[in-house]
Order: C-alpha cells, then sequence, then structure tokens
C-alpha cells in the first residue's frame, strides 16, 4: 500500500510489457502516421482515446492526431487528406483483463470479437477509409476501461495506460 504522496513504481514485469508493446507497435507501422482517438469522455474509461490524443499533441509527436469523439465517421474526409500509410486507432475496448491493460489489435480481431463500445461504426468507418486506398495499414490499440459509467472520470488504471502509451508512441513517432 503506498502512503500520501508516495508515487507507484513500475516493476520490471511492467518495462517488460511496455517494452514488448512498443516492438509490436513499431513493427506494424509503415509511412506515414495518423493517430485516432475514439471515444466518449464523459463516460468514464472510454474517453481514453480522446485523452490520448490531447496528450500527443502536447509531445509533439510525428504524425497526424485527431480526436473523433463517438463519431469517427464524421473526420473520414480531413484524415484521408493527410495521405496517410498507416491508420492506428486508439479505443477503450472490453477485452477481459486488468483495468489500464493496453492490448494491440488487428482489424479482424476487433471485429471477430465485439471488442470495442463503437464495434459496428468502427468497421463502417475503418471500411470507408480503405476505400479506394486497399492497401492502408489499420490496427487497433485499446485500453481495458475499469468503468464507462455515464459521468465519471477516466480511473488511475486507465491513465497508467494512457501514460504508458504516450511515451510509447513519443518514442516511436519521435
Amino acid at each position: 500500500m503506498l502512503s500520501a504522496g508516495e508515487a507507484p513504481q513500475l516493476r520490471k514485469s511492467d518495462l517488460l510489457v511496455n517494452e514488448n508493446l512498443k516492438i509490436d507497435i513499431k513493427n506494424r507501422i509503415r509511412g506515414k502516421v495518423t493517430v485516432i482517438g475514439i471515444g466518449n469522455i464523459i463516460r468514464g474509461d472510454d474517453g481514453c482515446g480522446p485523452k490520448l490524443i490531447e496528450t500527443l499533441k502536447k509531445r509533439k509527436v510525428n504524425a497526424s492526431l485527431f480526436d473523433c469523439g463517438t463519431v469517427p465517421e464524421n473526420y473520414i474526409f480531413p484524415i484521408l487528406t493527410t495521405s496517410c500509410d498507416t491508420v492506428i486507432l486508439v479505443d477503450a475496448a472490453d477485452f477481459k483483463s486488468e483495468p489500464g491493460t493496453v492490448k494491440v489489435l488487428s482489424l479482424n480481431e476487433v471485429s471477430g470479437t465485439g471488442l470495442s463500445t463503437h464495434n459496428s461504426s468502427l468497421r463502417l468507418f475503418t471500411d470507408l477509409l480503405m476505400t479506394g486506398k486497399d492497401n492502408l495499414n489499420i490496427f487497433v490499440v485499446s485500453i481495458q476501461p475499469k468503468t464507462i459509467a455515464f459521468g465519471e472520470s477516466l480511473s488511475k488504471e486507465a491513465k497508467s495506460g494512457i501514460d504508458a502509451l504516450s511515451e510509447i508512441f513519443a518514442q516511436v513517432l519521435a
């Protein structure tokens, strides 16, 4: 148990997980990158995607960044004008893990499991993005939420996942 004012420490296992996550993300990226945050900021950890975009904008990473909220399909044309080669979708998803856990998924894994809270619109969104650009590389980075209750703020576990992702993206997209 932490005493008041004591910062949590990263365990060696956390560092290894983050390094493996960084390698996985780096190996999936090709060319020019766009990162898209999806989620509802007034539903607790469902706001992970938009919060990560906010954090990345402050870090000035080498990628186009879009906070699409709950309507990513409204951003199709602005995203396509970036002429990106890789699109990374960041969204909260319940994949039955510890809150704050980060997982990288292919589009097939997302559509096949119903992981995203925005599943049907997410599939339509990615299909529209790929129209006319069959070689577009798209994958999803998901954070396991603790709560997506209306009116809740981000949990400390989700914030931890966002912090880890922010650091990884800052390194990979330097």
